[in-house]
């Protein structure tokens, strides 16, 4: 996983030469969680801030390559286990979406798909509310790296403002197993957001 992190962003540097736009966007939305072990659907709120270079591969077609970062706010909690840390945490994406265009008298729509690998830069960590020095507190809930699916839906008006949606879909069980301490089984992180963003 490391590996391929790495190769995404050599992958952005190679082919910011052929940029032909680039895109800013803040996104605030939902925190999800899915999985035997997940306790709410929506759990929290996530903020985040991202960076891509969209290469024009012809009218219609292009591939957008970028990097952000992502915050969930507040307590990820599971099944069992009462409180979290509070902070939340914090994960680096590196992404890189295939994207069609539909224009039509200075009014766009931009649709999106790629694949998003991410790498926990401040992790959640266990805090059991009824014994604090229970063995799981302090520990990570979650593995280092996860790898997903990221669709978007923008729309684009005038030269540089863009709106839409995006969401995160999270394919790797991302819950840490602790067996000795009965911490077993699976979550998917996942999230939507909308959208707001400028383009120069």
């Amino acid at each position: 996983m490391k590996r391929i992190f790495f190769i995404m962003l050599a992958l952005m540097a190679v082919i910011t030469a052929r940029a032909q736009e680039s895109n800013v966007m803040i996104g605030a939305g939902l925190f999800g969680e899915t999985g035997n072990q997940a306790r709410d659907v929506f759990p929290g709120a996530v903020l985040r801030l991202s960076y891509g270079l969209d290469v024009r591969l012809d009218d219609r077609w292009s591939v957008m390559p970028g990097a952000g970062i992502r915050s969930q706010l507040g307590e990820v909690n599971h099944i069992g286990y009462v409180g979290g840390d509070p902070e939340g945490m914090s994960m680096a994406d590196v992404f890189c979406q295939a994207r069609y265009r539909f224009e039509s008298e200075g009014i766009g729509m931009v649709v999106g798909l790629g694949p998003q690998f991410s790498y926990m830069v401040s992790p959640d960590t266990y805090y059991i509310d009824a014994d604090p020095n229970d063995p799981r507190s302090g520990k990570e809930k979650f593995k280092s790296w996860d790898i997903g699916l990221q669709p978007s839906l923008v729309f684009r008006s005038g030269k540089h403002w863009q709106w839409g949606f995006e969401a995160s879909v999270g394919l790797r069980n991302m819950l840490r197993q602790y067996p000795a301490y009965d911490v077993t089984g699976s979550v998917h992180l996942h999230n939507l957001m909308f959208l707001c963003g400028w383009r120069f």
